[in-house]
């Protein structure tokens, strides 16, 4: 993997293939992993980044610093270093949150946004794990001192799988990914159980995406939902796009939360129909 530094830390990524600029954000508690069946279908024809966020996977775990702000300003500084613009942005979860936060403030800068079951305050406390928000909201001390308990805690791989069974759908656990080595990896690891509860114990900040209505010059999205997720409610996903208001928008059956993994050929057809529409911008510097 290659490194960008960013502040002094670490961040990991995986560059592959040339052309047009794509790059991809996963959801907390996994890494760039979960992309790789997606990009082997794109690297032909694009030029795939895929980061491991600070605190997960390869990348630096400072301890901290884990808010949905500075995820966009590591963002920022990523694609402003490597000269990504006008970029495909494709986020799982809180990518798909961070994706749009960068583009509320960069507009010109984004080609198009692919948003994978997108985080929001509503979808998550609408999902089965839901109870953790409503808790941080009504007593955020407690929350807070919860989850620093939590944080002490290593996983073990049997926690990994459990953990992972539950983000797939009857396809992905058909073919038993729950059981994958890389994304047991990115729950046993050292550090990454601080850091996937820095992100829960940030959730509240990602409500402004529930309110968030795009202007016209706003750049084209398109919203993937796994019928079958029981992290995030695609029931609560169907109330958030009547005012995101994605040019598309597609709901994949029998898939989860890892959709990308259980049904990587439909997730790559998408994204290439969608750019087969969607107008080049002229490069930003």
């Amino acid at each position: 993997m290659e490194t960008f530094d960013y502040q002094g830390a670490a961040v990991k990524y995986k560059r592959r293939g040339s052309g047009e600029p794509v790059v991809f954000l996963h959801n907390g508690g996994t890494s760039h992993a979960i992309w790789k069946d997606v990009i082997a279908r794109l690297a032909d024809d694009y030029a795939t980044f895929a980061l491991d966020l600070p605190g997960f996977g390869a990348s630096a775990k400072p301890g901290g610093g884990y808010a949905l702000e500075n995820y966009v300003a590591v963002l920022e500084a990523f694609l402003a270093h490597h000269g990504l613009s006008p970029v495909t942005l494709v986020g799982n979860c809180m990518g798909s949150a961070i994706s749009v936060a960068y583009a509320m403030r960069h507009p010109e800068k984004v080609r198009a946004l692919v948003l994978v079951n997108p985080l929001t305050a509503a979808t998550y406390t609408a999902g089965r794990l839901g109870m953790t928000l409503r808790l941080r909201r009504r007593a955020p001390a407690f929350s807070r001192f919860l989850y620093g308990l939590l944080g002490r805690v290593k996983p073990n791989r049997w926690i990994a799988v459990q953990s992972l069974r539950m983000q797939f759908g009857p396809v992905g656990r058909s073919q038993n990914l729950h059981c994958s080595n890389d994304l047991c990896a990115c729950f046993t690891g050292r550090g990454q159980m601080t850091s996937l509860l820095g992100v829960l114990d940030d959730l509240v900040n990602y409500e402004f995406l529930d309110n968030f209505v795009p202007p016209d010059d706003f750049p084209p999205r398109c919203t993937i939902w796994g019928l079958e997720n029981e992290i995030l409610s695609a029931k609560a996903g169907r109330r958030l796009n009547a005012t995101l208001q994605p040019q598309r928008a597609d709901w994949l059956k029998g898939v989860g939360h890892l959709l990308m993994l259980e049904n990587p050929d439909e997730v790559a057809r998408i994204i290439r129909e969608l750019l087969a529409k969607t107008p080049r911008r002229k490069v930003h510097s």
